[in-house]
């Protein structure tokens, strides 16, 4: 079984949210190797306009995993990631997260089962840039692996079920596992 990786964060309480990256600027969505060496830390800042409680993964022009996360995930066997320290700044307080780690999710597969999925393409092929009312996973496709980008859609972040119970167990809050059938994306 698999699952779409999400953080919403609770519904009552506002969210931190990303506003850029200082100094790299890639492309984390691309599901390969980076050609270029990040520099140390690498510099996010936080919007300013969206203070609030910090969640344990952002995934907004950069992905950003709390280091909690990133040793329960790598607990659960994920072994196709590069990770590379992150400084997360509030330009408002100036206060500075260095719990967090930028990381890139190496492998983007096509594991979308497009007969039994609701979908438009608006690139006239049903890859990179899907837009999904309701995924369905081939696991057959999918083929064991534990977390990745999917190719159709590389918005998405699919786990499977192991790397979701490794989470839970973790207690990694605020994180959403999203059915495939009930992603929109």
């Amino acid at each position: 079984m698999y699952y779409v990786l999400e953080c919403y964060g609770p519904e009552d309480q506002d969210r931190a949210a990303i506003g850029g990256v200082r100094n790299f600027e890639v492309n984390w969505r691309l599901a390969r190797p980076l050609e270029t060496v990040p520099p140390r830390p690498i510099v996010v800042e936080l919007n300013p306009e969206f203070p609030g409680i910090m969640m344990p993964m952002f995934d907004k022009g950069i992905l950003l995993f709390s280091n909690p996360m990133v040793t329960s995930i790598r607990n659960a066997g994920v072994d196709n990631i590069e990770v590379f320290d992150a400084l997360v700044i509030d330009p408002g307080s100036g206060q500075r997260y260095e719990d967090y780690k930028a990381v890139n999710i190496v492998g983007a597969v096509a594991a979308a089962d497009l007969p039994k999925s609701e979908y438009a393409a608006p690139s006239g092929t049903a890859m990179v840039d899907t837009d999904f009312d309701s995924l369905a996973i081939d696991e057959a496709k999918a083929g064991g692996h534990l977390m990745f980008r999917l190719a159709e859609a590389v918005t998405a972040i699919v786990i499977h079920e192991r790397v979701k119970s490794q989470l839970e167990q973790d207690g990694i809050p605020y994180l959403n596992f999203v059915p495939p059938a009930d992603w929109m994306g």
